[in-house]
C-alpha cells in the first residue's frame, strides 16, 4: 500500500468516522424578497440550490487528490435544505403526504455526457430549448420555467467548482511542502475547468464527477454512482496510452476518490443528529392507507440507515452492444475498495456467461473475509427480464442500480417502488382483515378461517389479498404520478436525465424516458414457512386445529410453547431445498407475476418489474406484524430480502441457492437478493477461492438474480462485541448495504449472530 493510501485510510477510521460532522443550513430560507416569492416554484428550488452551492462549507483534506465535501445528511436521520416553497404550496402538498424534502433520489444521471462534454453541454441544450420556446407565439410556461431553473442550477454547479479552485490556490500559497504545493495548484487548475468543461484526464474526470455528485447530495438528491468503471475507463486508457498515467498513480487517484464516499460516516451513536422530516417515499400510497414503513412509530430510531446515502457503484457486466464490459478499471476499483474496508460506496458487480474467471476470483477473495459486498448480479436474468418488460436491449444491457440493489436504466429512469407485505397479508387472512399489533381492521375479510376446509381455501383467500394489493399499488402510482414535482422538483437532475430537456418536462413528471415502479415482496420466507406449517400441521396431519393456531397467534404463544415448537420443528422451512415448502414460494411468485403482467400489457408508459426484498428494514417490517404460523413471535424480525428465515437454513448455502432458484425469476428483474453467510475458516487459501467462485457461478447458472455473501462466523461476531477495537473494519450485510458490525445496535448484532448459528 502506498503512503498516501495508508494516510487516507487512517484518516477515515481515526478522524472522519469519530469526529462529529456539521449539519449546515438548517432553518435557512431564500424567501427574503417579494421578487423571489413571485418566482415559479421550480425556479425557487433552483435558487435554493444556488444558495447551498454558494454558502455551504468547503474544505480540502490533507493528502487527498480529489476534493469536495458534501453537506451532512443521513438516510436514517434526514436532511436539511433552505425553505423555498410558499405556505399554500406546502398545504396543498401535505394533502398527499409530500413536502419540500420529498425527494426520492435513487436515480443515477448521465455521467458519461457530463465527463465527455461537460456541464456546459447540458446548459447549451437547455438554453437552445429556452430560446425556441420564447420564439413561439405561445410559449409553454412550464417549459420556460424548467429551462430557467436548469440554467440557474448548472451555473451554480460551475461556480461551486470555482470556489474549490480558489481554496486550493489559497492553500497552495500557504503550503510548505513543495510536492503538496504542486498537487494543490493542479487541483486548483482542474476545478477551474471541470465540471463545466469536458474532462481531458482521469484526474479531471474523477474531480468532475465528484463535485457534481456532492452537489446532488447536498441538495437532497441521494443518488448512486452507476457504472463507474464504464465511464471512467476511457480516460484511464487514454492517459496510459499517452504515457501520462501509471497504474500506481491511477490507484492513488481512485483511492482518494473512493474515500470521499465515506467521509460522512459517523460510527458513534452519540454523534447522530435527528432531522427526520420526509415525504412519502413509496410514491404509490395515500394518506389513508400507509405502508408498513410509515406505520412505524416516529420514535423508532432509523439506526441501521445512519450511515447510508444510496451511493452505489456497479461494475462489469455487458456493454450496450453485448460484449463483456470488464476492464482494468473494474479491477482497480475492486482492489482499492476492498483495501479501504469502507462501507460507502455500496459495491456491486455484474456477471454474465462470458465474464472472465478473474472477476469471479477477485470477488471471491473479498466476500470470503466479511464485507457482505460486492453484491453479485446475474445479467442473463436481469437483461432478459427488462427486455420482457419492453425496454430495448441496448438500454437493458446498460442497466445499473440505485442505492441498495434495485435495477434501473442509468440516466433515463424515474424509479420508485412499493412493498407487498405478504406476511401481513397472511395475518389479514387469518384474522379477517385485522392487524394483531394495531388491533384494527385494515383490509378485506375473505372468510372465516375456521371454515376453510383445506389449504386451497386458505391460499385462495391469501391470493385475493395479494392481487388486491397489487391492483391498489399500481392504481395509486398512476393516480399520484407527477404530484411530487409540484412541491419537490429537480431542476439539476432533470438537466442531466434523458429526455427532460427535449420534452421540456421535469424527470419526475413526464421527462424521464422510463418510468419504473417496482413492486417488492417483503417477508416472503416467513410467509411461505407459515403457509407450509398450516398446510402440513393443520390441514394434512391435523395435529393442530385452526382454532388452536389462531388463539396461539393472538396471545403471542403465551403458555403455548409446545405448539410453537411444533410449528418450528415439524414443518419444512424455505431455504433447505425441500420441494414441499419451496413450491409454495414458487406459487406465490408466479401468482404475483401473473397479476402484474395483466396490468403491464395495458400500460405503455409505466414499467412494473417485481422484486423480493426488505433492504435493511427486516426488523422494521417485523415490528408491524403479530406472531406468525412459522413460530416467529410478535414483532420479531422477518427474514432479509429473499433469504431463508432466521435460524432455519439448516442445510447450508447450496440448499438456500437451490430453494431460491426453483422459481422463474425473470419477472423479478428489479432484484431479489439472496443473502448467505460463509464461515471464513472453511474457505481459506486457493481452494477456498475456488469454492467461493464455484458457488457464485452455480448461483448464476441456476438462474439466481442477486447474491450477497458475508464471510463471518458467530465466534468472530461474539468476540467483536467484547473487543470492538480489534474488529473496527468488520462489515456485515444489512439487506441493502453493509455496516460496521461494532456500530450496530445490540438488537441487530443479535440477529446477525443468530444467522451465523443457523449454519
Amino acid at each position: 500500500m502506498t503512503t498516501r493510501f495508508e494516510k487516507i485510510k487512517s484518516r477515515l477510521f481515526d478522524k472522519e468516522y469519530v469526529t462529529k460532522k456539521l449539519w449546515w443550513g438548517k432553518g435557512s430560507t431564500i424567501l427574503t424578497t417579494d421578487d423571489v416569492r413571485r418566482e415559479p416554484l421550480i425556479v425557487r428550488k433552483a435558487l435554493a440550490m444556488e444558495h447551498v452551492m454558494r454558502h455551504m462549507p468547503i474544505e480540502i483534506k490533507p493528502d487527498e487528490l480529489i476534493v469536495g465535501i458534501s453537506n451532512m445528511a443521513m438516510v436514517g436521520f434526514g436532511h436539511v435544505f433552505p425553505e423555498y416553497s410558499l405556505e399554500e404550496e406546502k398545504r396543498s402538498a401535505a394533502k398527499q403526504m409530500y413536502n419540500e424534502l420529498s425527494v426520492w433520489g435513487h436515480h443515477p444521471v448521465d455521467y458519461k455526457t457530463l465527463l465527455e462534454c461537460g456541464a456546459k453541454e447540458f446548459r447549451a441544450r437547455a438554453t437552445e430549448k429556452l430560446r425556441q420556446q420564447l420564439a413561439n407565439q405561445n410559449p409553454r410556461d412550464d417549459a420556460v420555467n424548467l429551462y430557467r431553473a436548469m440554467i440557474i442550477a448548472l451555473n451554480a454547479l460551475c461556480d461551486f467548482a470555482h470556489r474549490y479552485s480558489a481554496l486550493a490556490l489559497d492553500e497552495a500559497i500557504k503550503e510548505k511542502d513543495p510536492t503538496r504545493r504542486t498537487e494543490l495548484v493542479e487541483i486548483s487548475e482542474i476545478c477551474l475547468r471541470v465540471p463545466e468543461e469536458p474532462s481531458r484526464t482521469l484526474h479531471e474526470a474523477l474531480q468532475s464527477f465528484w463535485l457534481t455528485y456532492i452537489v446532488f447530495h447536498s441538495c437532497l438528491e441521494y443518488i448512486p454512482a452507476g457504472r463507474s468503471d464504464q465511464y471512467l475507463y476511457p480516460f484511464y486508457e487514454r492517459d496510459v496510452d499517452r504515457g501520462i498515467l501509471t497504474k500506481e498513480r491511477a490507484t492513488e487517484l481512485i483511492t482518494s476518490w473512493l474515500a470521499k464516499f465515506s467521509e460522512r460516516v459517523q460510527i458513534r451513536p452519540e454523534q447522530w443528529e435527528n432531522h427526520l422530516t420526509f415525504g412519502d417515499f413509496s410514491q404509490g400510497g395515500d394518506s389513508t392507507t400507509e405502508n408498513a414503513v410509515l406505520r412505524i412509530p416516529s420514535t423508532y430510531v432509523h439506526d441501521t440507515s445512519a450511515n447510508h446515502w444510496l451511493m452505489n457503484i456497479i461494475l462489469a457486466g455487458l456493454t450496450r452492444d453485448g460484449r463483456d464490459a470488464t476492464n482494468e478499471m473494474t479491477y482497480i476499483i475492486l482492489d482499492c475498495w476492498a483495501r479501504l474496508e469502507a462501507i460507502m460506496p455500496v459495491l456491486s458487480v455484474r456477471f454474465h456467461r462470458a465474464s472472465p474467471d478473474r472477476l469471479y476470483e477477485e470477488c471471491a477473495k473479498i466476500v470470503r473475509h466479511g464485507s457482505g459486498e460486492p453484491a453479485m448480479y446475474n445479467d442473463e436474468q436481469i437483461v432478459k427480464g427488462l427486455t420482457d418488460l419492453g425496454i430495448p436491449i441496448e438500454d437493458a444491457r446498460d442497466y445499473s442500480n440505485d442505492g441498495c440493489w434495485e435495477t434501473l436504466i442509468p440516466g433515463k429512469s424515474d424509479y420508485s417502488y412499493a412493498h407487498l407485505e405478504v406476511l401481513q397479508m397472511l395475518e389479514y387472512v387469518l384474522f379477517r382483515g385485522q392487524s394483531l399489533i394495531r388491533g384494527q381492521v385494515e383490509s378485506e375479510d375473505f372468510g372465516d378461517p375456521l371454515y376453510f376446509s383445506n389449504f386451497e381455501d386458505l391460499y385462495s383467500a391469501f391470493k385475493k389479498h395479494l392481487w388486491n394489493r397489487i391492483d391498489y399499488l399500481i392504481a395509486h402510482k398512476i393516480k399520484y404520478y407527477g404530484e411530487v414535482a409540484k412541491i419537490a422538483p429537480d431542476p439539476l437532475l432533470s438537466a442531466m436525465m434523458d429526455d427532460c430537456i427535449e420534452r421540456g418536462k421535469p424527470f419526475s413528471n413526464g421527462g424521464a424516458k422510463y418510468v419504473i415502479h417496482g413492486l417488492i415482496i417483503a417477508g416472503l420466507s416467513n410467509c411461505v414457512d407459515s403457509l407450509a406449517s398450516i398446510k402440513k400441521l393443520v390441514f394434512e396431519q391435523q395435529v393442530i386445529s385452526m382454532n388452536e393456531l389462531l388463539r396461539a397467534l393472538e396471545t403471542n404463544f403465551e403458555g403455548n410453547e409446545r405448539l410453537r415448537q411444533l410449528l418450528i420443528n415439524e414443518a419444512p422451512k424455505f431455504g433447505n431445498d425441500d420441494d414441499y415448502v419451496d413450491t409454495i414460494a414458487v406459487r406465490i411468485l408466479d401468482d404475483a407475476a401473473a397479476r402484474v403482467m395483466e396490468h403491464q400489457k395495458n400500460l405503455d408508459w409505466l414499467y412494473i418489474p417485481l422484486g423480493i426484498g426488505t433492504f435493511e428494514n427486516y426488523l422494521r417490517f417485523g415490528l408491524v406484524v403479530g406472531a406468525s404460523a412459522d413460530g416467529r413471535r410478535a414483532q420479531e424480525s422477518v427474514s432479509s430480502n429473499y433469504s431463508p428465515s432466521i435460524s432455519v437454513g439448516k442445510n447450508g448455502p447450496t440448499a438456500a441457492i437451490c430453494s431460491s432458484t426453483k422459481a422463474n425469476l425473470l419477472a423479478y428483474c428489479n432484484g431479489c437478493p439472496l443473502d448467505i453467510y460463509l464461515n471464513p475458516n472453511e474457505v481459506r487459501g486457493e481452494d477456498g477461492i475456488n469454492r467461493v467462485s464455484a458457488l457464485i457461478k452455480s448461483f448464476m447458472e441456476l438462474g439466481g438474480v442477486i447474491l450477497t455473501i458475508t464471510g463471518v462466523n458467530s465466534a468472530m461476531l461474539q468476540e467483536a462485541r467484547t473487543k470492538p477495537d480489534l474488529y473496527r473494519g468488520l462489515r456485515v450485510r444489512l439487506g441493502g448495504f453493509s455496516a460496521y458490525f461494532t456500530a450496530l445496535p445490540e438488537k441487530h448484532q443479535e440477529i446477525m449472530i443468530d444467522k451465523m448459528r443457523a449454519r
